[in-house]
Parts: C-alpha cells; sequence; structure tokens
C-alpha cells in the first residue's frame, strides 16, 4: 500500500466491510501502522489521522516475534539468544544429572526459538550460537571449571535413525536365521 489519502480511504472502507461482515469491531486503540523510513512526518501523521489509528509502530512485537526485522537478523532476534542463555543460567545452580540436563535441553531450550524458526528463517550464525551455548551448559559441571567436551557436539546430536535401522536389520536377519533353522527342524 502506498502512504497516500486515497490508498488510506480504500482501507478504511476494506476494515469498515470487514467490520459489518463479521460482526467484530477493530480496536484501533491497539492498532498500529508502520511505514518506510523514506516516508515522510507529514505523510505519517495524516495516515494515522486519516485511518484513525492511535500510534506508529516503531521496534514492536506481535506474538512474540519482531514486527519488523529489517537489514540485522542478529539483531531482531538476540533476543532469543538472551532468552535461552537466562533460562540455562538458572539451571547452572542445580545438581542435575545427565538425564536431567537433556530433558530440561530438550523440553525448554530448544523449544525456545521454534515458534520463531517457524515464521522465520534464523541465520545460521545464530543457530550456532544457540547450539554452543546449550553445548556449553551440557558439558559445563557444577563447580564450572571442568568443560571437557567428551564428544563433538555434531555427533552427540546427530540422528539416531541410522543406528535403529541398523538394529531392525539385525532383528530381521535373526528372525530370518531362526525360521530357517525351524523350518529344518533344527
Amino acid at each position: 500500500m502506498r502512504a497516500t489519502a486515497s490508498d488510506a480511504q480504500e482501507l478504511k472502507r476494506i476494515l469498515e466491510v470487514y467490520e459489518r461482515a463479521s460482526g467484530q469491531v477493530i480496536n484501533r486503540d491497539k492498532s498500529s501502522i508502520m511505514f518506510s523510513p523514506n516516508t515522510s512526518h507529514q505523510v505519517r501523521n495524516s495516515m494515522v489521522s486519516d485511518l484513525s489509528i492511535g500510534f506508529e509502530a516503531r521496534s514492536e512485537r506481535y506474538l512474540g516475534l519482531p514486527v519488523s526485522v529489517g537489514k540485522s537478523k542478529k539483531r531482531s532476534f538476540e533476543y532469543i539468544k538472551k532468552k535461552i542463555w537466562s533460562r540455562i543460567q538458572g539451571w547452572q545452580e542445580k545438581l542435575l544429572s545427565k538425564a536431567g540436563k537433556e530433558i530440561l535441553i530438550k523440553a525448554v531450550a530448544q523449544s525456545i526459538p521454534t515458534y520463531a524458526m517457524s515464521c522465520f528463517d534464523l541465520t545460521k550464525g545464530l543457530c550456532e550460537e544457540l547450539n554452543m551455548i546449550i553445548a556449553r551448559y551440557w558439558w559445563s559441571q557444577q563447580d564450572k571449571t571442568n568443560k571437557i567436551h567428551w564428544l563433538s557436539w555434531e555427533k552427540l546430536t546427530r540422528s539416531k535413525m541410522r543406528n535403529v535401522e541398523h538394529s531392525i536389520l539385525l532383528v530381521m536377519s535373526e528372525l530370518s536365521t531362526v525360521r530357517y533353522d525351524h523350518a529344518l527342524g533344527l
């Protein structure tokens, strides 16, 4: 949509048709509008008053996601990294077994970025940083001095499907041997 008076009137008309057809009323106090950085302040003020919208959106979030990503995706999604880091810092003080750590990682830390990842393509660098934070927590000890990575993170997080397929093949092989032996009366 262009920031013109005619486009503003058309949008207002469409919203009024929606309100009449659905029986719902748009709360203009909770509504906001975004403009291109090239739009002048005079045009912005005119559009806000024409549409009867309370304010212009700046760096807002909607349903926990940034409304506008802009040039730097890393900066837009920095809140995910901070959220995971703050959760993990709360866990550092707890004496947890490896199983307890695994459950916290899978249930909480890995679920935090899921919604954002379903809507946006997160940068590879950000995903690597999140993996690094989680890996550091996984290998850390209570005294915070022993952080030896006994196994590479890639190996630790790779799909277990390969192992399952191999086990299934072994079982099938054993079953066929048992059937063959049974058929021969052995």
